[in-house]
């Protein structure tokens, strides 16, 4: 049976600290005055917890927690089915909140205020609106877009929270917890070798750790040694501080064709013969990261440190 790497707990949940305590304490202050818990938004990349620290709340709660992804929810149906599921201070999870259409958005506005829905019965001139009594909860949206999310919306959450990337330190220690569950021994090179490997991001650590355990079976291997890191990121064909052949086929595209000189999105996108939303999502935030791109208004450009990057290859 696979083995559950997420924390269930405050204590378990490494690095956030700052959100953590915050939400801590709101929890703590909602229960001694016995008043609903403040509807949260969640920003920050893919992976540093968002998801995971929903959970906890619900967990610290005792309440059930619903989850559903934004896409999902496309008419004013869907979204009341899930209003009229939910019980006395149970969690909403909306995912990828960004992606509401405007409607599912504004009607969501006196669902968090005053925890009721408008319903439109009948049309024209027969149309009449039946307001419907919800019973409280608590909102919880994630989200990697902050910006697309208007502010009559955004104003509506009691607490923002941006997560941040992780240390090396809170990785090593993320990587220490999910051994210890797995039952899987790892000395502390490798475990090191592996977070510089997982751009700062629990997801990340905890799937190499896997693809890594699983080398470490086919290899009849007692502890996930060097050789079985090695063998492991060479299948996954990742580079090192985890760059994939995508990332490195753009920087060599930058050097070969442009040098040191900046270039447009748009030439980029032609060139490569991928989608512009593709390089902005998952190619540009992990070399940006790494130091390895400089992007501005005139464009894109490899850094110096980007081209050492490819000479060391």
């Amino acid at each position: 049976m696979k083995v559950e790497l997420q924390p269930s707990n405050f204590n378990e949940f490494i690095g956030q600290t700052n959100v953590k305590n915050t939400i801590k304490t709101m929890i703590e202050s909602s229960l001694k005055q016995g008043i609903n818990l403040d509807h949260m938004l969640f920003h920050g990349i893919p992976g540093t917890g968002k998801t995971s620290l929903a959970g906890i709340i619900a967990n610290e709660l005792n309440r059930q927690i619903h989850y559903v992804q934004a896409s999902n929810l496309e008419k004013k149906s869907d979204l009341i089915t899930i209003l009229t599921c939910l019980n006395e201070g149970d969690i909403l999870f909306i995912d990828e909140i960004h992606s509401l259409n405007s409607i599912i958005e504004e009607s969501l506005y006196n669902a968090m205020e005053y925890f009721v829905f408008d319903l439109i019965i009948g049309v024209d001139a027969n149309a009449r609106t039946m307001r419907m009594n919800l019973k409280k909860f608590t909102l919880i949206g994630a989200t990697t877009k902050l910006n697309m999310i208007s502010k009559p919306f955004k104003e509506r959450f009691g607490y923002i929270a941006r997560f941040n990337n992780y240390s090396k330190k809170e990785l090593c220690q993320i990587f220490k917890n999910s051994a210890e569950k797995m039952e899987v021994k790892i000395n502390d090179p490798e475990i090191f070798e592996i977070s510089t490997f997982s751009n700062f991001t629990p997801r990340i650590a905890n799937n190499l750790l896997r693809r890594c355990n699983d080398f470490r079976i086919s290899m009849n291997k007692d502890v996930i040694d060097q050789e079985t890191v090695k063998k492991t990121f060479y299948n996954l064909d990742l580079y090192k501080l985890g760059l994939g052949k995508e990332h490195v086929e753009y920087l060599k595209m930058l050097r070969e064709n442009f040098n040191e000189k900046w270039v447009s999105l748009e030439t980029i996108a032609n060139l490569m013969s991928i989608p512009k939303e593709n390089i902005l999502m998952n190619i540009e935030p992990i070399l940006l990261l790494h130091g390895l791109l400089i992007k501005s208004s005139r464009g894109r450009k490899i850094s110096s440190y980007g081209i050492d990057y490819l000479l060391d290859l």
